[in-house]
Order: C-alpha cells, then sequence, then structure tokens
C-alpha cells in the first residue's frame, strides 16, 4: 500500500541520516534476480538529477525497490509525467 511504501522510504531515510543505513537489496543476486525476474519497486521517486541526490542512498533502498525518474532543473514536463505513469502502470 502507498502507506506500507512511504512508512518503508522513512525508515530508510532515518537510517540514512543517523549513520545505520543497511543497504539491503545490494547483492549480486538480487540484481540477477530482477533481471530474470523483472523489477518490482515498491515506489516511485521523482528527483533531481544531481550526482550528489541519489533516492537509493537517501532512503536506503536497493536493486529494483525504487523507480527513479531523474531531472535536471526541477521540472516536470510530458516526458517526467509519461515516465512516472508507466512506473505506477507497470
Amino acid at each position: 500500500t502507498s502507506s506500507k511504501a512511504h512508512a518503508e522510504l522513512a525508515a530508510g531515510n532515518l537510517r540514512s541520516i543517523t549513520g545505520h543505513a543497511r543497504h539491503p537489496h545490494s547483492t549480486v543476486k538480487r540484481l540477477q534476480r530482477t533481471v530474470r525476474n523483472g523489477q518490482h519497486p515498491h515506489a516511485v521517486v521523482l528527483c533531481c538529477s544531481d550526482s550528489r541526490v541519489s533516492p537509493e542512498i537517501l532512503f536506503d533502498q536497493g536493486i529494483g525497490d525504487l523507480f527513479v525518474v531523474r531531472v535536471a532543473g526541477n521540472v516536470l514536463r510530458e516526458d517526467e509525467v509519461a515516465s512516472l505513469e508507466y512506473a505506477v502502470e507497470h
């Protein structure tokens, strides 16, 4: 559910900012599983393209946990909306 996804992101962010990140789902085995079985992220994140801002690190998430749409300039146009819609539908 959306509340469960939000709670997981909030808990991950707390772990990240307090120095207790677990770096879940970050193994080669996890990568191979998502390649074989497809991705099934529990959240979609729209964020800046800035290389210093990685949602996976900020929210202490791993491979396949987030569908991330990154854009420079903090703009939300047709392409970005389409990417968000794709993430939610699939």
